[in-house]
């Protein structure tokens, strides 16, 4: 679930426009995560676990970007 919210993201993302955006106007960090898939839907699935992790106050959810980060790679 976790690799498709991902990818469904990083799709629209792309569609707006923000993944352009942020590989030209952000800095050097932002602008080379930004020109990769695999690190943004890390990132991004990470994010997302945080948020998860505090509502559920389970930790051990944290495993799951390392799982859904190849699967949402595979599906872009």
């Amino acid at each position: 679930m976790v690799s498709c919210c991902v990818t469904f993201l990083l799709l629209l993302a792309h569609k707006v426009g923000l993944v352009e955006y942020l590989q030209v106007h952000g800095d050097k960090i932002i602008s080379k995560m930004a020109q990769c898939d695999f690190c943004m839907s890390f990132w991004l699935s990470v994010l997302m676990m945080v948020a998860v992790v505090w509502i559920t106050a389970d930790v051990r959810l944290m495993i799951i970007p390392l799982v859904s980060t190849p699967i949402a790679r595979r599906m872009l």
